[in-house]
């Protein structure tokens, strides 16, 4: 784990910083020790979570940036720098869970939309951190366990999160002569307010989809927030230093579960 000596003074970057595991990253690297500089769309929403962590003793900025757009994104980045120091530390979290309907019925528009964020807002997330990391620099990009399978009915999402993946291993590649090391994280499911939206579209109870869907992966019971800050918090400390170019499942065993003889 992470301890405060090994993150303090680092400058971390969080997008998708306003609630749910961005936000958990977000209080998880200031109690590490890092200056956090807290990105969302949503400027009031994610202003919460940095004045939550000043209280609590930390140093975290808001910033408002859609990280679809690469002008409002690197403007972002630029003053986080000024504000902060240059990021050595980046969590590319922002995502949207985009509709459920089959690849038939999926609008254009709202493929479009699910990409954006998911997967062109993670390369423009990469692409303003690269000028200011630097030897011992990391990125973890937030994929999930359906870049690693595939759902019918959620072609977007899966297509964006499979991409998330891709671009990892390009990143891992190219930025490891700079000393900067890049790795995914792919969480199952996780207690957040995107599960919750899961649920509600599905039209159960929370308490009959948890019954329903953790029997899923082999540890039966969601994940919670701070088991994923666990492991992005490793990934970003020396601990991982040899870590570079993975895609790490957080799902309570759901890649590896078989079904049961009878």
């Amino acid at each position: 784990m992470s301890t405060p000596a090994q993150m303090q003074g680092r400058v971390a970057w969080v997008t998708g910083a306003g609630s749910g595991m961005g936000a958990r990253h977000a209080q998880r690297l200031a109690e590490a020790g890092a200056k956090v500089a807290c990105f969302d769309i949503d400027l009031a929403t994610v202003e919460r979570v940095a004045a939550s962590i000043r209280s609590d003793g930390g140093e975290a900025i808001a910033l408002a940036a859609d990280v679809g757009d690469w002008a409002a994104l690197s403007a972002a980045a630029e003053q986080a720098a000024r504000e902060l120091g240059p990021v050595s530390a980046v969590v590319a979290n922002a995502g949207v869970l985009g509709p459920v309907a089959s690849i038939r019925n999926l609008d254009p528009g709202a493929w479009d939309q699910v990409i954006r964020v998911n997967l062109t807002g993670v390369f423009h997330t990469a692409k303003a951190a690269i000028p200011q990391l630097g030897e011992g620099g990391g990125m973890v990009l937030v994929s999930s366990i359906s870049g690693l399978r595939g759902y019918a009915e959620a072609g977007a999402y899966n297509a964006s999160k499979h991409g998330v993946i891709g671009l990892m291993r390009t990143l891992a590649n190219e930025l490891a002569p700079m000393g900067v090391r890049v790795n995914a994280i792919c969480p199952g499911w996780v207690d957040t307010p995107m599960f919750d939206a899961q649920v509600e579209i599905a039209g159960f109870s929370k308490t009959e989809a948890v019954t329903r869907w953790a029997p899923d992966q082999l540890i039966e019971r969601l994940v919670t927030p701070d088991e994923v800050s666990d492991a992005v918090l490793w990934l970003l400390s020396p601990a991982a230093r040899m870590i570079t170019g993975v895609s790490l499942p957080i799902d309570g065993g759901m890649l590896e579960r078989t079904l049961a003889q009878t």
